[in-house]
């Protein structure tokens, strides 16, 4: 399975323009309003670089995950023309997670499109929100299983889209704010039109009084 989505990945970045656009998602724009300028702040799953890049622009300090070296690299061409400083990491986030380059704190965690199966998205939650900062946030957007049939982008494997209860459980140790949207996503060639998603704002709880 690793080696299929590696090529998998590696082939759909291999296009000469970037999958999803230079831009960065909407919804992430409108929620970096939630961290403080100079966050700490982990993207996962950030491909061709556009939200990390964005973020990094905006006066954070981020690092991006991806299993694509293909992506990876147009993410590097990206950051440079930008004149944008970020860590950009090649790993599979089932390893990746489990290493020091994981250890937070981290200000916030950034999930963007980033469809995974149920078993690494535990993996994932269970690893990181231990190193999440006190208020740390979780910023989300994800498809749902009504988006195959708007056939506007996304994947189409009901395991890796996304409902509120998937949310509920995985980041039980989060206050969490979880709404499903139909908005119109214009990114790239990857996602075009209206789209059925769900979005996610999180947070870690306040230190523990006299800590």
């Amino acid at each position: 399975m690793k080696e299929e989505l590696h090529k998998f990945w590696n082939d759909r970045y291999s296009h000469p323009n970037y999958l999803f656009g230079y831009r960065p998602n909407d919804f992430l724009v409108s929620a970096e309003v939630m961290l403080r300028r100079g966050s700490r702040v982990l993207v996962l799953g950030d491909g061709e670089g556009r939200n990390g890049v964005w973020l990094a622009k905006q006066g954070h300090r981020v690092t991006t995950v991806d299993l694509s070296e293909v992506g990876a690299a147009k993410a590097h061409a990206l950051a440079a023309e930008r004149d944008a400083r970020l860590d950009i990491q090649v790993a599979d986030l089932a390893d990746w997670i489990h290493t020091p380059a994981a250890q937070g704190p981290w200000d916030g965690i950034v999930s963007i499109f980033c469809h995974l199966q149920p078993e690494l998205r535990r993996s994932i939650s269970e690893a990181l929100t231990p190193q999440l900062a006190p208020l740390g946030k979780l910023i989300m957007e994800a498809y749902t299983p009504a988006q195959p049939s708007m056939g506007s982008g996304g994947p189409v494997d009901e395991a890796v889209l996304m409902t509120r209860q998937k949310v509920l459980d995985e980041w039980p140790g989060l206050e969490l704010d979880v709404r499903m949207t139909e908005r119109r996503i214009f990114e790239g060639m990857g996602h075009q039109g209206l789209s059925s998603v769900l979005q996610v704002l999180g947070m870690a709880p306040r230190p523990a009084r006299g800590a």
